[in-house]
């Protein structure tokens, strides 16, 4: 016991000294997995070709049972026509393409389209494909990051609002859609992500509160299917504080306490758990090229429909694996750096040991490229 304890603490003290061993990011949560462009009020009548691009690799180095190890390695690319008819409204078309290294062809090609709607500097609705920017900053533990790139995109619609004081993103995503007598069931997703400032904008000390909510739901009245009606229930809050340097190489230092909760609320239940919660502890800190998260989570009872498979209490395979409490120790260290206007090279190692089973490790190194770009073709004249 104490061997392994002594393991432990040496391996965060190693992961502190790499710290600040590196130079310290900048203030998006992970801007690998962000391509929605900003809405530009000015360009009225104007059409642009832009070019959206993520490569990656991504080796998962995982324990069982909890999850697999694997690797993926590929790109999605996602070329499209921008079009502002007026100041206020842009329609967006093209292609979203996923491939994976070793396989003649895409694994997915499907089209994009939105229309997004600005009502004002603070508000937007969009409807179509959605602004997936971050995975909606979501938690792991409610949505399991590489999804960006391995599920489809998501459509529906979705509402943005940003001001000094109050953030928040909230959006249906219509995974599954059913026609009259359809022998499946139509599956959709409901959520909100946001965040509270308690004080001045101006200060240097911030104190928000996060909200999280996400709500999976399989069912439908007009399918022939025999599954049961499934709606699953997910929230999170909590307390976020975060100090920024002006004059010094770190940009700033975070700490937060998050609380998440867990409910399954269907007629069958599909999870042998139908409530739990979660807490997560992390302190971190950024710079201008790197980005480090150590923290803490406990889990009682906890399952998510979407989340990470490390930070659920039950897996779902063919022989169910089961702990009730989950004690994780959690690292995450990212560093990026722009080779050219518009490209981000990058890499991410994210660490998790089980202390239930005496500190065993899963780890995850990715290596990412992201383009995001775009040039001005013509000024078009909006007639109906």
């Amino acid at each position: 016991m104490i061997i392994m304890q002594a393991k432990r603490y040496s391996f965060i003290l190693f992961l502190v000294l790499g710290f600040f061993i590196q130079p310290l990011l900048a203030q998006q949560s992970n801007p690998f997995y962000s391509h929605y462009g900003d809405f530009k009020a000015d360009a009225k009548e104007n059409l642009f070709f832009r070019f959206e691009n993520l490569n990656f690799l991504k080796n998962n180095e995982y324990q069982e049972p909890f999850a697999e190890g694997s690797t993926l390695l590929g790109y999605i690319a996602t070329p499209k026509m921008v079009y502002y008819p007026t100041s206020n409204l842009s329609i967006a078309a093209g292609a979203r393409l996923q491939k994976y290294s070793g396989r003649d062809n895409f694994s997915e090609v499907e089209p994009v389209f939105t229309i997004h709607y600005q009502a004002n500097s603070k508000l937007a609705f969009l409807l179509g494909t959605l602004n997936q920017n971050d995975n909606h900053k979501l938690h792991e533990a409610l949505f399991e990051p590489e999804r960006y790139f391995t599920s489809n995109a998501e459509n529906g619609f979705q509402v943005l609002y940003k001001s000094k004081r109050i953030n928040f993103d909230t959006w249906i995503n219509w995974e599954q859609f059913i026609f009259q007598n359809d022998p499946f069931q139509e599956i959709f997703t409901f959520g909100l992500s946001g965040d509270i400032r308690l004080n001045n904008s101006e200060s240097s000390h911030s104190f928000s509160i996060p909200m999280q909510a996400l709500f999976t739901h399989k069912g439908g009245e007009i399918d022939t299917s025999d599954d049961k009606v499934q709606t699953i229930r997910h929230l999170g809050t909590g307390l976020v504080y975060k100090k920024s340097f002006e004059s010094s190489k770190m940009s700033n230092f975070n700490a937060e306490v998050l609380y998440f909760q867990f409910s399954d609320n269907s007629s069958f239940k599909e999870f042998v758990f139908d409530k739990g919660n979660g807490f997560h502890f992390r302190i971190g800190a950024e710079t201008k090229h790197s980005y480090l998260k150590l923290g803490y989570w406990l889990g009682d009872k906890f399952n998510s429909s979407r989340g990470s498979a490390l930070f659920q209490s039950v897996v779902l395979a063919e022989k169910p694996h089961i702990e009730k409490r989950r004690d994780l120790l959690t690292a995450k260290y990212r560093y990026q750096k722009p080779i050219a206007d518009g490209i981000l090279l990058g890499g991410q190692l994210d660490v998790y040991s089980n202390l239930n089973t005496n500190g065993e490790i899963s780890a995850a190194a990715s290596l990412f490229v992201r383009i995001n770009g775009e040039f001005f073709l013509k000024k078009l004249t909006w007639k109906d």
